[in-house]
């Protein structure tokens, strides 16, 4: 099936986040055109549409459990996309991936222990740690200029603090958009090994990978590496269905996988959603949904390549760092010579559009914005076109 993501669909009355709570998320100007929250704007795979029609036809929606085929599933999709061979026994579910990082903080550490971050970094991991009485270590990336790359001789000499029991690793880099090298990767997980250090890793947009970078899962290394571990993904990101609320978590070493086990079932029990059921299945066993996301990529990566030709034509002082993977691109604005204040209120009051502002990715954030081109190019062009207009009144 060819499906065509140049189609507008108005997501408005479908109790849309990103469309319907602007009065809440950016009361300043509730009617900004958003490009900030990580869902698209398409339509989802017809397969998963399908199962969840289907499936909504019969009019009981009473407790639900995962598909007996989910783990299997997902984990014939990690061999296949990532070379990993993860096996369906490995598997917890959970209701998404943030609250999967706070049952396996709790798991694998004690209160006050320290879990390192590498800001610029996805920001609830850095909640989830502090909610969690958990104290925040942080690896800051460093920008040479051209890409983020890892401060290793930090991390080294983080790792040796007995306290620092685990790394929250972000891969690829949510918001930088990097792919990760292999040999990156096994200098990583050899500081964890020496260390006695876990890895819990956040894959969630390991299937949006542009066709010039191959990624490669950490716990797909080795065998050693494998058991300290574990694998957070979803169909999420991948196939925009962040709604159905619907994580796997592949945990190899039994000891650990039991840990968080205990940790869910100390909460609350876990019962699937109803319609996550039904489309986590769906994603992972039909093969159109696969052909979906060749096609989607291929259309994000345009969508950048105009973005990224719209401002060195139109506003060369705003830069977009060339993604390695995912819809979120990362808007480098120093040049502007605005305070994170003034910067802020650019793009949302002025401009009129919603962005992720930098600076709550991490201190290093400071001077950039997180955009998200899920998005039809006419809305892209909508919002670029909004940007243009205020840059140009600032007389940049």
């Amino acid at each position: 099936m060819k499906y065509d993501f140049d189609k507008v669909i108005d997501r408005k009355g479908t109790l849309s986040y990103k469309w319907e709570t602007g009065n809440i998320s950016y009361p300043k100007n509730p009617d900004a055109l958003p490009f900030w929250i990580a869902d698209m704007d398409f339509p989802c795979p017809q397969p998963i549409v399908d199962a969840i029609q289907k499936r909504a036809a019969h009019p009981v929606y009473g407790y639900s459990k995962v598909a007996d085929d989910a783990a299997e599933l997902i984990a014939a999709w990690e061999k296949k996309r990532n070379g990993w061979d993860a096996k369906p026994e490995w598997v917890e579910f959970t209701n998404g991936i943030v609250p999967a990082l706070s049952v396996m903080a709790e798991a694998f550490t004690e209160p006050g222990d320290g879990i390192i971050i590498q800001p610029p970094v996805y920001y609830p991991f850095r909640e989830t740690i502090i909610n969690n009485g958990r104290k925040v270590v942080e690896n800051k990336l460093v920008y040479d200029g051209e890409c983020w790359k890892i401060n290793f001789e930090e991390l080294e000499e983080l790792a040796k603090m007995p306290e620092n029991k685990v790394l929250f690793l972000c891969h690829p880099l949510n918001p930088v958009s990097r792919v990760l090298s292999r040999a990156e990767l096994e200098r990583i997980a050899d500081i964890c090994l020496r260390n006695n250090v876990l890895i819990v890793v956040d894959e969630i947009h390991s299937d949006l990978i542009y066709k010039h970078c191959k990624f490669t899962s950490i716990a797909g290394l080795n065998k050693e590496v494998e058991q300290i571990c574990a694998v957070a993904t979803s169909p999420s990101k991948t196939f925009n269905v962040a709604g159905l609320q619907m994580s796997a978590i592949f945990i190899p070493n039994e000891d650990l996988r039991r840990k968080v086990g205990e940790v869910i079932d100390k909460r609350v029990l876990y019962i699937a959603p109803l319609f996550g059921a039904v489309g986590f299945e769906a994603a992972y066993k039909y093969k159109e949904c696969e052909d979906y996301l060749e096609q989607l990529i291929d259309y994000l990566w345009d969508n950048y390549l105009f973005l990224d030709d719209y401002l060195k034509k139109y506003m060369p002082k705003i830069k977009c760092q060339k993604p390695d993977a995912t819809y979120l691109l990362w808007l480098d604005c120093k040049e502007l010579g605005l305070s994170e204040q003034e910067l802020e209120e650019f793009f949302l009051e002025e401009a009129g559009i919603a962005l992720d502002v930098g600076k709550d990715f991490g201190g290093e954030g400071a001077g950039y914005m997180r955009i998200n081109i899920g998005c039809p190019r006419v809305t892209l062009e909508k919002g670029l076109k909004l940007l243009k207009r205020a840059y140009d009144k600032k007389g940049y």
